[in-house]
């Protein structure tokens, strides 16, 4: 996927739009044996709500003026010096950190701490002409040029070693300085036009990462079927990265490269983690990313040794999607799944909003300028979906440089922006809700199954060419939110007896381990929701030797008879009970099912040469049920058979309110926290299903909010 830092979401437009007709928006995983567990880290003991601020690029004597500002706002955090390699090193081997000291130093004396970014994004001019090795060479296997940021290879020992190098003498100079919390190591990786590397270094790296996991040159040729177009190695040094070759490459490696590279960041990273974890014992460590529709590598894997997870939030994007037609409930499902991608990386921990849209944002177009209402709308969707604190994006506007028209809290003549007063109440608010809610955790009775695995293995061959492995998963995930159960995206390897539905949308790679945890979840009770092209592959990319759907054959209770694309001729598909009602259009895919003697048929199709075949089937096991949706149907329909799943599992809104209007809540001992966000233009009203309680006056029947209004709940 090629996608640049601020226009990343248009990368995703396809998707996005795919679902945007669906009623419900509008009402290293599990790759191998070895574990994914997330290591669960340390969450700040204090409030957290600040800006992201830049003294480089900030005439010094207009600093005093920036904190005094900053604390009367309400700001009591900074991030600060992730772009500023070419100032605290500005040549080899020389530091220069004086200039930092005062900055910290006189944001400290104002109550405001310092979350200092190392700089590896963006290295200094000297470091590429000196070492121009550390060049990235993109899929087309040209090398990149420096000049902006993301050009360097992850795998490049001379790039790994600077970068640990100048991320060391911070550390050492700032280990022990008043106001200095924690760390972010780097910035946004692969959030770039450029998102992994195939340079002759990734080669060699990839090649020795090959051998660490596979041990032998027979088990890789075996479990790739390298004998397919002669293609047998004799060499491990003869094993090429996946650049044009003429034809597709092999399945198992383009899949196992994806893989690397995602190990060649974790441990790029890992170099410099274990610097600060060293150094600065009592700060806290992390990194900012982009999750969710944005899946170049696994963030399960890059999080797995941080304290917490940080996301960056830009809503503002999707009002740019399909010319600007997007329904408002469109817009809060995709943002409000990136959120709960981002808060599933660790396994449903609170984390780090490190980046929030103010204003006007982009390069070199930009989105419009929010509306009355929206920013702290926006916030409180990041609250609501399990952040713990908010980093606004920026602080001040930048008058030069690519990011000129990345608008600020304050605008390019340092007046407040349109937004100014909004933020301020909004920090003053989320303040004010406290440790425990902003610490406690989502509920979520619905689980979401997100393999990184299946998504590049149906990147490298989708079958039909609209066949989206995210868009599959927004056009579920609308539903399952707006049934107000609360959504956890799970890797469908760890204990998932707390969900009453698992959800599996394109589940095209499955696991032993996947497949061992799916079934004991159904034998103690569970209800499985697997789409089409369930368990087509194992994880090394091969196409399972059984029948459909693999290894989970025996838990749905049916094998797939045939599948298709579907293209200009669309399948037509019949509901039985308890699906009846009105037929449905297949479209992009349909799995022609053959039950078992115990399975259930719920809906046959109607056309062509698979007219009465199963589409659709429900199958007892152990305690539990699974649920074959075969038929790739419509958004619309898919939303209605969905809902209808939900609703017979005991699963439908308890407060009643209309399209564009969420409902989340965080829990934490016996306190709960409902939050009711209106994501519309129009007053909506919302009819409450008990008493609540706001501001210590309780709270029942109809609740009236304005446009893009809020209300928190408690009880």
């Amino acid at each position: 996927m090629k996608i640049n830092r601020r226009n990343f979401v248009l990368a995703s437009s396809a998707t996005v739009a795919a679902s945007m007709a669906s009623p419900s928006l509008q009402a290293f995983a599990a790759a191998t044996t070895q574990d994914s567990s997330s290591a669960i880290g340390k969450l700040p003991a204090h409030l957290m709500f600040g800006v992201d601020y830049y003294p480089d690029q900030t005439p010094e004597h207009l600093w005093h003026q920036d904190a005094v500002k900053m604390q009367a706002y309400g700001v009591n955090t900074v991030r600060i010096a992730e772009f500023a390699w070419a100032l605290m090193e500005p040549s080899e081997g020389v530091y220069q950190f004086d200039w930092l000291h005062r900055a910290i130093a006189l944001l400290h004396s104002h109550g405001i701490s310092a979350i200092l970014g190392t700089p590896s994004a963006a290295p200094p001019p000297w470091l590429s002409q000196k070492y121009p090795e550390i060049l990235m060479v993109n899929a087309q296997g040209m090398k990149l040029s420096p000049g902006a940021r993301r050009f360097t290879c992850p795998t490049n020992a001379t790039y790994r070693k600077l970068s640990t190098n100048i991320a060391t003498h911070m550390a050492k100079e700032f280990a022990s300085t008043p106001g200095v919390v924690g760390w972010q190591i780097d910035n946004e990786y692969t959030l770039a036009s450029t998102p992994l590397c195939y340079c002759k270094y990734c080669r060699a790296g990839f090649q020795e990462w090959l051998r660490q996991k596979y041990g032998t040159l027979k088990n890789l040729n075996e479990k790739w079927g390298t004998v397919f177009w002669s293609n047998t190695y004799t060499d491990f040094s003869q094993i090429p990265v996946p650049l044009p070759s003429g034809a597709p490459p092999n399945p198992g490696l383009a899949l196992d490269y994806r893989r690397y590279q995602t190990s060649a960041y974790a441990t790029f990273q890992q170099d410099q983690l274990t610097v600060l974890r060293q150094l600065c014992p009592t700060h806290f460590i992390t990194t900012n990313n982009v999750g969710g529709l944005v899946d170049n590598i696994d963030l399960r894997e890059i999080y797995r040794h941080l304290d917490f997870v940080s996301d960056d939030n830009y809503p503002g994007f999707m009002a740019i999607m399909d010319g600007g037609k997007m329904p408002p409930s469109a817009m809060a499902n995709s943002v409000g799944f990136m959120l709960d991608y981002m808060r599933g990386v660790k396994r449903g921990e609170p984390f780090y909003i490190m980046e929030q849209q103010t204003g006007k944002a982009g390069q070199p177009t930009f989105c419009p300028q929010p509306e009355p209402g929206q920013l702290r709308l926006w916030s409180y969707q990041t609250i609501a979906h399990g952040a713990f604190g908010i980093q606004y994006f920026r602080w001040d506007t930048a008058t030069f440089g690519a990011e000129e028209y990345w608008h600020g809290i304050l605008q390019h003549d340092r007046q407040p922006s349109p937004g100014f007063a909004e933020i301020k109440q909004t920090i003053r608010e989320l303040k004010s809700l406290g440790l425990d809610a902003l610490h406690a955790r989502c509920d979520a009775g619905i689980a979401l199954l997100y393999d990184s695995n299946s998504d590049w293995a149906l990147d490298n061959q989708p079958g039909q060419p609209q066949f989206q492995y995210s868009g599959q998963l927004l056009d579920w995930y609308g539903t399952l939110f707006a049934s107000q159960a609360g959504v956890d995206m799970v890797d469908g390897i760890h204990d998932l007896s707390q969900y009453k539905i698992l959800c599996a949308p394109a589940m095209y790679i499955v696991s032993p381990e996947q497949a061992a945890a799916i079934r004991a979840y159904v034998e103690q009770g569970g209800i499985f929701l697997a789409g089409f092209r369930l368990g087509v592959k194992d994880p090394y990319s091969r196409i399972v030797r059984t029948p459909l759907p693999g290894l989970l054959t025996d838990v749905m209770g049916t094998e797939v008879y045939d599948y298709e694309p579907i293209y200009s001729q669309p399948q037509n598909v019949s509901f039985s009970d308890p699906l009846a009602g009105p037929s449905a259009k297949c479209s992009i895919w349909a799995d022609i099912l053959k039950p078992g003697p115990n399975a259930q048929v719920m809906a046959t199709y109607l056309d062509r040469q698979y007219k009465g075949r199963p589409a659709i089937t429900s199958h007892a096991y152990g305690k539990g049920r699974a649920i074959y949706l075969g038929a790739g149907l419509e958004p619309a329909d898919m939303a209605r058979v969905l809902t209808t799943l939900l609703a017979s599992a005991g699963i439908q809104p308890r407060i009643h309110a209309a399209p564009g209007v969420e409902i989340a809540s965080r829990s934490a001992g016996s306190k709960r926290w409902t939050y009711i966000l209106n994501h519309t233009a129009d007053p909506q009203p919302v009819r409450l299903d008990r008493t609540y309680h706001a501001n210590g006056a309780p709270v029942s029947g109809t609740i009236h909010l304005p446009p893009y209004g809020v209300k928190v709940l408690l009880g």
